[in-house]
């Protein structure tokens, strides 16, 4: 015990005068205090069957070592929203605490508006962060101390972020659901940029398009039977060139399509052939319902085209938000175990 109270005075002093990363640990069973308290060291895991040498600790067990010491406080995240009695939020969150030993908790809260009770949860020293959904991505926002660059080109919070520092606790307003949707185009490898389809100009269709750009797309076609919206949408990318069409069979060639609307509205016959590109491609239908939507059943015919649907959107933007709230990326493999568990018909 000695020792390790020894090394971390030598981190201290150390740190002083340098700013590399340094591992300083004690070896042996009866010195993993000094594992938990250096700033970085050497993990097992679990799967391993044996460590590679004695007194060697996984990452979970440093981490509810940490808690134990004062280090890391449990927090109480949550979702804000309406009618999300079955989110699949808390599953994604509470694995991924429970695989690193975080003492955290998510939960759901369910409101049909932003109200005193909100206000009181969010203030709380307690809370870590929580997601926003509808209908509350705009309300919550007079709420925050700061909107983020996304959150402001969106305009709208799907994510609240504690952010502690010298001048005190702050709370910031952060949006993933950009993110969860680039995160799928980013997973079909695609070889280039043949042209993009979004469907729909509303809130979707926003974070679609800001995907894109952030993808580098120069060129996107908006297909919506409003015009206005979709010229509405398309002034607040000026960078952007756009094309807009009321209806699929106007649009150009693409290799990547998202779907911005209720699935339902999308009939088989509203899709023509010509807009898949040849070669990779991905179709990311935003809606969760139908579990199959036309868009889906039109792409099964191309070569090389990937699907994605809205339950893939939510995890990776949950993915996203759970880095931003630990600064660690997300255990994904024993998550998405646990919602194939979870979303697996019961006999």
């Amino acid at each position: 015990m000695n020792d390790s109270h020894e090394l971390a005075l030598f981190i201290r002093d150390y740190r002083k005068m340098n700013t590399k990363p340094i591992i300083v640990e004690d070896m042996g069973q009866r010195s993993q205090l000094s594992r938990v308290i250096s700033p970085i060291t050497f993990v097992t895991h679990p799967l391993i069957p044996v460590p590679s040498c004695s007194g060697q600790i996984s990452l979970a067990q440093v981490n509810r070592s940490l808690h134990l010491l004062g280090q890391i406080p449990s927090r109480q995240f949550f979702i804000f929203g309406n009618n999300i009695s079955h989110s699949l939020s808390p599953t994604i969150h509470n694995t991924g605490f429970a695989e690193l030993g975080l003492p955290h908790q998510y939960s759901i809260y369910q409101t049909p508006q932003i109200d005193d009770n909100v206000r009181q949860i969010i203030q709380h020293p307690e809370f870590g962060g929580a997601s926003v959904t509808y209908p509350h991505k705009l309300n919550v926002q007079p709420l925050l101390d700061s909107i983020s660059e996304p959150a402001t080109a969106l305009g709208a919070v799907n994510t609240i972020i504690v952010e502690e520092g010298t001048s005190g606790r702050k709370l910031k307003g952060d949006n993933t659901d950009w993110s969860g949707i680039l995160s799928c185009i980013q997973r079909s490898k695609l070889d280039g940029y043949k042209g993009a389809i979004v469907i729909g100009a509303g809130g979707a269709a926003r974070a679609a398009v800001y995907a894109l750009q952030k993808w580098g797309y120069q060129r996107v076609a908006i297909v919506n039977r409003t015009k206005s919206a979709a010229e509405r949408l398309a002034a607040d990318f000026p960078s952007l060139h756009f094309d807009i069409c009321d209806s699929l069979r106007q649009a150009p060639k693409a290799n990547v399509i998202v779907g911005c609307i209720p699935a339902d509205d999308v009939k088989d016959e509203d899709i023509p052939a010509h807009i898949f590109s040849k070669g990779l491609g991905v179709v990311v239908e935003m809606s969760y319902r139908p579990p199959i939507s036309a868009l889906m059943r039109a792409v099964s015919g191309q070569e090389k085209w990937q699907v994605f649907n809205g339950v893939d959107v939510l995890r990776e933007q949950a993915y996203a938000q759970f880095q931003l709230w630990t600064g660690r990326r997300a255990p994904i493999t024993v998550i998405e175990e646990a919602l194939r568990e979870k979303m697996s018909p019961k006999t």
